[in-house]
């Protein structure tokens, strides 16, 4: 081919790889030497990359396209919109099956890549608090993208986020003014207040029980919200209160809630991570008894973070020897990390990642609340909680999230 004919060939490329801030440049001793800028997500000039390939008319023509990307794209997606982003999750002592919030967001996270391309890496799960910081840095290494769940992270992502900079963290439960730092937080004590709704309409005894994992924030309002919420659903309601300490311990949650049970509490909301896995298990025990005996269920779990009823689901006999399957969560005190989680990813492959920033989810928006479905509510106690969501999207109905600005402290056996 004469270079005349090449040359031809090149500017009717050059067309559309000039609107993309791309140059092609010209023949040089049977070898094509490609120029191109380099952008960034924000059209920022970075460098400019030279590319060398044989003279061969097709094979010059594709790697005209292959080789060369688009200002208009950001630097985390391919020319077909599927991204290239490696996601990392670390999660807290829970770890990444805890069937609670370090679970919803190593689950947004997979559930995210298989609908938009990269790839989610392998869970880097914290056994204990001494390892987050080299969690955290051999995350960073491998990801673009870390998220975490989880208030234990503030103090040490800072530091790692300094000395990452190229990276993007999404930091749920927790706040810090990184620019490279999306954080989210919830506002837990209105999905707690739904709980505690719930459960104190649904309570037989007229006790209820709660379980926090450790004295953090995101687990104080769940508990302050359900002591609110019991309280306004019958206002002498008696309420169980203490923390297991822990968000991985299965036994200790399975003791503490068969003290609550058998102290007279029917139904137990459980904000402890991993823990509540052998608060429910207790439930279980005890309900596989309530059916054989009676043939319903007198012992009642409220899940946390996402809905666990499958969590909750045994198998049983009847009076009468007949095969039941039944879950034990009444409900579950929701909020939407996934939903967080999913918005942030989106927002850095479109390129508006808002790194420094701080969004709280509240009810209003429905990043909390309440399953879409809930089978062992009944219709009248599911028409209730209707109307209480209602108060509290209005504002009618305002939950604290401290306990000094709680008055009614009445029948309340444990400390806030």
């Amino acid at each position: 081919m004469k270079k005349g004919e090449f040359f031809s060939q090149i500017r009717t490329l050059e067309k559309n790889i000039f609107e993309k801030q791309i140059k092609c440049w010209y023949l040089e001793d049977n070898v094509v030497l490609f120029k191109y800028k380099i952008y960034n997500n924000k059209g920022d000039f970075l460098f400019m990359k030279k590319v060398f390939s044989l003279i061969a008319v097709v094979l010059s023509a594709a790697l005209i396209f292959v080789g060369c990307s688009s200002k208009s794209s950001n630097n985390n997606s391919s020319s077909d919109n599927k991204s290239d982003l490696k996601i990392g999750v670390v999660t807290d002592e829970g770890g990444a099956k805890d069937k609670s919030f370090n679970q919803s967001n190593v689950e947004a996270v997979q559930e995210w890549v298989q609908k938009n391309g990269g790839k989610a890496l392998n869970p880097i799960e914290t056994k204990n608090q001494s390892d987050i910081a080299a969690n955290l840095q051999n995350a960073s290494k491998a990801a673009d993208v870390i998220s975490l769940a989880g208030f234990y992270f503030e103090k040490e992502l800072p530091k790692i986020a300094d000395s990452f900079q190229d990276k993007k963290f999404i930091f749920i439960d927790g706040s810090v003014p990184n620019k490279n730092v999306e954080s989210v937080l919830f506002a837990e004590q209105e999905a707690g207040y739904l709980a505690g709704y719930a459960a104190a309409l649904q309570s037989k005894t007229g006790k209820v029980g709660f379980i926090g994992g450790a004295k953090i924030p995101a687990v104080i309002k769940f508990g302050l919200g359900f002591v609110q919420g019991a309280k306004a659903a019958n206002k002498d309601i008696k309420i169980v209160y203490n923390y297991s300490g822990s968000f991985n311990d299965t036994n200790k949650g399975k003791t503490l809630a068969a003290t609550m049970f058998d102290a007279g509490a029917d139904v137990i909301f459980v904000a402890a991570g991993g823990t509540g896995s052998g608060s429910i298990k207790e439930a279980q025990e005890r309900a596989t008894k309530d059916i054989k005996e009676s043939g319903e269920v007198k012992h009642w779990i409220v899940g946390v973070d996402k809905d666990q009823y499958a969590e909750g689901v045994f198998k049983a006999k009847d009076k009468d020897g007949k095969d039941v399957e039944k879950s034990v969560i009444l409900t579950s005190a929701v909020k939407r990390i996934d939903v967080a989680v999913k918005n942030i990813l989106d927002s850095i492959k479109a390129g508006k990642f808002e790194g420094g920033t701080t969004k709280t989810f509240t009810i209003k928006e429905d990043g909390v609340g309440l399953p879409a479905q809930n089978p062992n509510l009944s219709d009248a106690i599911k028409a209730k909680i209707d109307a209480a969501v209602k108060e509290l999207k209005e504002g009618k109905v305002t939950v604290a999230s401290e306990a000094a600005k709680i008055t009614d402290k009445a029948n309340i056996d444990g400390e806030l």
